[in-house]
Formats: structure tokens, C-alpha cells, sequence
């Protein structure tokens, strides 16, 4: 700690700790909040620890405010999803889904940070939830129940089905470097997202509708 205050912080901008943010989401989300180190952090924002921890008190500070960076990504959907309130639970979902997969191969970090804190549960897992995917998951659910209770659904329980179909529309996107390796495909090809995109829309959706349709 002397050596921080002997070599005091610079650029100690919005900018500096919007790129601190960026660098921490992307290391959080491949590696995992346990396995990433501050220092790492640093280095990858290209900043020293002392301007690091000049924004950021600690590392779970660190990770709430890269996490409350997707907020806005969240709130977009929410947006207009809000706009097809009118339209049938069906058509909201199918719109829900498409707005998911395009989210997800902009913003891949809030994929892999749901999958890594989904599967370990806890502290984090409890904030995201409150803070950031659980409002959205619950919309989506009631707009399933709503689907299922008009008839048009398949009667799986409604949390079950919007969690399968969030999880196959994001193991594509977070495994594309095994895709890469194991096929040479690149996934996040435009050609490859719009099969991906038809595929998890009428394959997968479409197959748990009592009347498939393509809109």
C-alpha cells in the first residue's frame, strides 16, 4: 500500500475507469471472478493498480460496477419489448428471443457472466439477479405462462422453458472458440448468425409451439 501512495494515480477520468470496466467484464466473464486478479485487471486497461484502485475500492466492487455496465443493454430490451405489449404472448416471445440473440452476439460477456455465476450460485449470482437478469427473466416467464395459458405453448413449466431457451441460444456464442477449433467454423459469421438465429427461432421455439409458425 506505501507504494501506491508513493506513485499516485493518474488519469483519473470517466474514460479511464469505463476502459477499467471493460477490461474487467471481458476477464470476469472468461476466467471467472475468483480466477482474475486486480493486477490482471490493470494491465489489461492498461492503467497502473494505483489508478485502478483509485476508482475501484476492490475487486467485488470492481465486478458490481462491470456488471451494472449491461444495465443499459437490459433496459433496451425491456424497452421494447414493452412496445409488443398489445401483441399475442407468442409473438412477444418470438420477438424476446430475437432480441436476446442479437444482445448476445453484441455483448457476449453478459452470456458467459450468467452461465459462470448460474452454475456456481451465491452472493453474485443473488445481486444479478436483483440488479440486472432477474426482472427480465421473470417478464419472460409470464410472458410463457401467458403463451401456455392461451394455448398456444406446450405446457412445460414456463421458467424451465425460458431458461432452455436462453442456454441453447447462448452455447453457441459462448462456445465459439470450441467451434472454431473443432470445425473451423466461425459462428459469428453473418451467415452463421442468421442460421443460428432461424434455428433457435423455428427449430427450437417453433417446435414448442402447439401451431409452429414463421412470422
Amino acid at each position: 500500500m506505501l507504494e501506491a501512495v508513493a506513485a499516485p494515480p493518474t488519469r483519473k477520468g470517466p474514460q479511464t475507469a469505463g476502459r477499467i470496466r471493460e477490461a474487467a467484464l471481458e476477464l470476469f466473464s472468461r476466467l471467472g471472478f475468483e480466477r482474475v486478479t486486480m493486477g490482471e485487471i490493470a494491465a489489461a486497461a492498461g492503467v497502473s493498480q494505483a489508478t485502478l484502485h483509485y476508482h475501484f475500492d476492490d475487486k467485488a466492487c470492481l465486478w458490481r460496477a462491470a456488471m451494472l455496465q449491461l444495465g443499459a443493454v437490459i433496459a433496451e430490451e425491456e424497452r421494447l419489448l414493452e412496445a409488443m405489449a398489445d401483441a399475442p404472448p407468442e409473438v412477444q416471445l418470438r420477438m424476446a428471443m430475437k432480441l436476446f440473440l442479437r444482445i448476445s452476439w453484441k455483448h457476449p460477456a453478459l452470456g458467459r457472466i450468467v452461465a459462470l455465476e448460474g452454475m456456481a450460485g451465491g452472493e453474485r449470482l443473488a445481486w444479478l439477479d436483483a440488479h440486472l437478469t432477474g426482472p427480465r427473466n421473470r417478464r419472460l416467464a409470464e410472458i410463457a405462462q401467458a403463451a401456455i395459458d392461451s394455448g398456444a405453448l406446450k405446457p412445460f413449466p414456463a421458467p424451465m422453458l425460458v431458461i432452455t431457451l436462453q442456454a441453447a441460444s447462448a452455447g453457441v456464442i459462448n462456445l465459439a472458440p470450441m467451434m472454431g477449433v473443432s470445425f473451423g467454423m466461425d459462428p459469428s459469421a453473418p451467415e452463421a448468425r442468421q442460421a443460428h438465429e432461424q434455428m433457435i427461432l423455428d427449430a427450437i421455439l417453433g417446435g414448442l409451439l402447439t401451431h409452429p409458425t414463421t412470422p
